[in-house]
């Protein structure tokens, strides 16, 4: 699918605009023989972090925590 595609697929899911995320990463990883994305970003006051099939664009997993503000 590609990074863009994953990145595209995070956000939407997320409900956040890429001009609102921060920290944005987009990593291409193998799992078990297949391609995964794995993509982070931070936005309204949230941590997100996907784990995307790389060929169907499933998100397999994700998190969401509360930034620490410390």
């Amino acid at each position: 699918i590609g990074r863009e595609k994953a990145k595209s697929i995070a956000l939407s899911h997320a409900g956040v605009k890429e001009s609102a995320a921060s920290r944005l990463s987009v990593e291409k990883d193998y799992d078990d023989g297949r391609i995964e994305y794995s993509v982070e970003f931070n936005a309204n006051g949230k941590e997100y972090d996907y784990e995307i099939h790389g060929e169907s664009g499933k998100i397999l997993d994700y998190d969401v925590e509360v930034e620490d503000r410390d």
